[in-house]
């Protein structure tokens, strides 16, 4: 089994519902704490608030992955999101390339729930109670239970940080560039792979490339609707804007 719920009482506040993109770059999209969500299969909108279940997975990672890795990525790429949005250029492009890839990963396996794993075979222990397994997650652990299994979520901790490593260098010489809109907004796909853009408000979209030849422009209104086609075309599963 996969998933697997906290205790009642959630001692350890360890994060229950996870998100595979931030909140915050999400609520910049959000009108009165209103998002625009469209399916991409039939085309079927609905609005909700930045804290809908769908931008989120069911507690696939870990404590460790939550708090130790991604939050140090998301904090480096919201500093760079901040100096955008004060007209500053951006001085650290491999926060930008680190969020788009540790955004990736998350949507992935928060669709792809990994099963209990075999960190040891036959290994002779027992299994803590849930409390106990729960203190050492929060302490960044990884409790192994009878047999030597550890729960699907540390193994997804484990394969998010390998593919970190393992992906950096496909980012190595990228820069961002930033599209500005002064009309027409952007919207942004639930993912974009391994497609090299994202939107980051309904303003600011960024792409990146080895050949920026521009840091910063202005798109005009074509521009941003061809913009938000590609996003369209990345999208998985809906695509969401202020409008």
């Amino acid at each position: 089994m996969s998933f697997e719920q906290t205790s009642e009482n959630n001692p350890y506040n360890i994060t229950k519902r996870q998100h595979y993109h931030m909140q915050a770059i999400i609520k910049k999209f959000a009108v009165s704490d209103q998002i625009k969500i469209t399916s991409k299969s039939d085309k079927k909108t609905r609005f909700t608030n930045p804290s809908d279940q769908c931008f989120m997975g069911r507690r696939t990672w870990s404590e460790e992955c939550e708090t130790h890795l991604s939050h140090p990525i998301e904090k480096k790429f919201l500093a760079q999101v901040r100096r955008i949005e004060n007209s500053q250029s951006i001085c650290d492009h491999k926060a930008i390339s680190e969020y788009h890839l540790l955004w990736c990963l998350r949507y992935h396996f928060s669709k792809n729930e990994v099963e209990d794993f075999d960190l040891y075979k036959d290994f002779p222990c027992g299994s803590l109670d849930q409390e106990t397994e729960e203190l050492l997650e929060s302490w960044g652990k990884v409790p192994v239970r009878a047999g030597g299994k550890i729960a699907g979520r540390f193994k997804a901790t484990l394969d998010i940080t390998e593919l970190l490593s393992r992906n950096e260098h496909a980012y190595k010489g990228f820069k961002w560039q930033v599209v500005n809109s002064s009309g027409a907004n952007f919207i942004s796909a639930d993912c974009y792979g391994e497609k090299l853009i994202m939107a980051v408000t309904p303003k600011i979209f960024l792409i990146g490339g080895e050949d920026i030849k521009e840091k910063v422009r202005l798109a005009t209104d074509d521009e941003a609707k061809e913009l938000n086609e590609t996003t369209i075309e990345c999208s998985r599963e809906f695509y969401f804007g202020s409008t």
